[in-house]
């Protein structure tokens, strides 16, 4: 079963409704605590390789003019696994938000400082006031049985679009995902090599390729539901034309323009997360129909020869 990745969902509820409802309600600014669980994106580990030898560090720190605490713990094993906030907002959103943006820029600065790779895994927050609990963490799938563990009969023209895809499945970065998708899906969609040989073969046997579309299904389980509800059932060449944009834009920040890039606010990271996943099921899509069509008409020639 395919799954998304980096898509943390909202907020859920730790608490009874009625102080979730209480808290939804107060428009006063309160004092929120905010914790962001740290992880190796190599090893997938939930810590990172920071040790706290003399256990929980404190910082006092100005958040875009809010005044804040930063504490550091560790853990069983010394390491950082949770970086703490304590914070006045008006809400547990505004509040997540508030301290997103400095976690991430902490995380990028000790990654420069150690050489060490470091990410947020997930996040809870509390609101002291109205003693309400909200946890966000990913979706943890279960394994799969492999009922066919020897590989697929796959033409040596199409094994470099095996690699590819798994370059998709395989990347921590949204951005990286989205461009390696992106070029499985531009070439299907231009009809370049081996696609357009694929047709030719096909036709020759009077097999012909399925029109993909964007379903609801593939929306809703990328996480792009909200982002791009207009592509719904609309052929995949008209999603590909809306991800150009934001691939321009990746590209442009890879290869160094000053103004191509910005610190992501947690909005935008959600939201390349999802047209990553987005491009990485229709890609997934499209790279199957393909080994099916090339099935098909394998099988359609040795008929004729029999």
């Amino acid at each position: 079963m395919w799954i998304p990745y980096g898509l943390l969902g909202p907020l859920k509820a730790e608490s009874a409704p009625e102080t979730v409802r209480n808290s939804a309600e107060d428009t006063n600014e309160r004092e929120f605590l905010v914790g962001f669980f740290v992880r190796n994106p190599v090893t997938q580990v939930w810590e990172v390789d920071i040790l706290l030898n003399n256990g929980t560090h404190s910082e006092t720190l100005n958040l875009h003019g809010r005044p804040a605490v930063m504490n550091l713990f560790p853990n069983d094993a010394g390491k950082l696994d949770e970086i703490l906030y304590r914070i006045e907002a008006c809400s547990a959103q505004q509040a997540v938000d508030a301290c997103y943006a400095h976690v991430t820029t902490q995380l990028a600065s000790w990654a420069l400082r150690l050489g060490r790779g470091m990410a947020v895994a997930g996040w809870r927050v509390a609101d002291l006031k109205h003693e309400t609990r909200w946890r966000c963490v990913p979706f943890r799938p279960s394994a799969l049985e492999l009922k066919q563990p020897t590989l697929d009969q796959v033409p040596d023209t199409h094994r470099h679009l095996l690699h590819l895809y798994g370059e998709v499945r395989n990347a921590t970065s949204p951005a990286w995902r989205l461009l390696n998708a992106m070029t499985i899906l531009r070439a299907w969609r231009d009809r370049a090599e081996p696609f357009g040989s694929t047709d030719q073969r096909a036709s020759e046997v009077g097999q012909s390729r399925r029109e993909h579309l964007v379903t609801f299904e593939t929306l809703m389980h990328s996480g792009a539901g909200s982002s791009a509800s207009d592509l719904r059932d609309k052929p995949l060449a008209e999603l590909v034309q809306r991800l150009e944009p934001v691939c321009r834009k990746v590209i442009r920040a890879l290869e160094g323009e000053r103004d191509a890039y910005s610190v992501p606010t947690r909005v935008e990271a959600a939201q390349l997360a999802e047209f990553a996943n987005l491009a990485d099921a229709c890609a997934r899509e499209v790279l199957t129909g393909e080994l099916t069509l090339l099935q098909a008409t394998e099988e359609a020639k040795r008929l004729e020869h029999v």
